[in-house]
């Protein structure tokens, strides 16, 4: 069996689906992560350190673990998903031999923000993926404007790149469809709560319909991960009388079935895995019009796009798409079909194709 080990964050156990295709396809899968979640006895789970933030002595420790651990032990392909691996990984395994693949998931928001140390962060950012990138084989990109960066900046070489949209989502595992069908309009957003997911737009828009005189549900999901002036535990009491903040679920897929429709309203996303989720419940989608969200949606296709950062276009779509059934329908079955494309089955072919093209060095 050819080894495989997939290096990513807290999330990494979404890749427990991909994991299966992958045994499928003869491959011994080994997991590394800091994902709390219980993985099945086919997949070696290896947690890790691992700091999602800037943090120059935890990442040199990161980098020294990386390389006694793969000192250790051998693997035909190693690929990495989420910001710092696609970096620390390559870094760490400078002398090593064994072919390295990755996929950007994102850029973080450093690449949002406009301040000073953001702006410094970017420079060292472009600095070490112009010193890896004879270490990559492939890197793969969720979005065209992450490779335009990449290709602009000269953090990858031209021929090691391939563009796959999405992750995958594992079809065979959803059943049901939302029936849309309660009497307090139930919108729903899960996401992680940071500025950058337009939790503030959210917020004033739900605001903004109430006091029109829309009494709709909006349900709010997702770990608190800010804590600043923009965006904070204050701010969100503040707003709950128009908007329940349910935190972390674990129920999510339950969540999904008793809402109305979907709202995420991102800055911008690698891509916005959450609106397959959405979307392959039966949910009508609003969503802004930003990298990450316009490779899976077009405006009054599969979703309602506005403008990002506009709390006023996000109240009115809400209102609209509360009051006109019939383009929520539409939405549904466009989105529902247009989903298929991005199974986990069709998108774990195309990884697959790539780990063996790099275990036997095929350009």
């Amino acid at each position: 069996m050819k080894k495989i080990c997939l290096v990513g964050g807290e999330d990494v156990h979404k890749r427990i689906a991909l994991s299966h295709y992958l045994t499928k396809a003869d491959f011994k899968v080994t997991i590394i992560g800091t994902s709390t979640k219980t993985f099945p006895d086919t997949i070696t789970y290896v947690p890790y350190n691992l700091v999602r933030h800037f943090s120059p002595s935890s990442d040199y420790k990161t980098l020294k673990w990386l390389q006694n651990f793969f000192k250790n032990n051998d693997f035909d392909v190693i690929h990495t998903f989420d910001t710092k691996p696609a970096f620390l990984l390559p870094l760490a395994l400078k002398k090593n031999t064994t072919p390295i693949t990755r996929t950007i998931t994102g850029l973080g928001t450093i690449f949002m923000s406009k301040t000073v140390f953001s702006s410094a962060l970017r420079m060292s950012y472009y600095f070490i993926h112009r010193h890896i990138k004879n270490r990559v084989y492939k890197t793969i990109f969720q979005n065209y404007d992450d490779r335009d960066l990449y290709l602009k900046h000269k953090l990858v070489i031209k021929p090691n790149y391939d563009l796959i949209f999405s992750s995958g989502i594992d079809l065979t595992q959803i059943n049901k469809i939302a029936p849309r069908n309660h009497n307090k309009y139930t919108f729903i957003c899960v996401a992680r709560l940071v500025y950058e997911k337009g939790i503030i737009n959210l917020l004033e828009a739900a605001k903004l319909c109430k006091d029109k005189g829309y009494d709709f549900n909006v349900l709010l999901v997702g770990p608190l991960e800010e804590n600043s002036k923009r965006l904070n535990k204050t701010i969100l009491d503040s707003y709950r009388d128009v908007v329940q903040c349910l935190g972390k679920r674990h129920d999510i897929y339950d969540l999904l079935l008793n809402a109305d429709a979907f709202i995420l309203p991102t800055f911008r996303e690698g891509f916005a895995r959450v609106l397959l989720e959405a979307a392959a419940v039966g949910l009508p989608i609003i969503a802004t019009n930003v990298t990450g969200v316009r490779e899976f949606a077009k405006h009054e296709k599969e979703a309602l796009l506005v403008e990002v950062k506009n709390s006023k276009a996000l109240s009115n779509a809400m209102i609209r798409l509360s009051q006109d059934k019939e383009l929520a329908d539409n939405l549904v079955e466009n989105a529902l079909k247009h989903v298929e494309k991005f199974s986990l089955e069709h998108i774990s072919k195309q990884y697959i194709n790539i780990f063996n093209q790099a275990i036997n060095q095929e350009l």
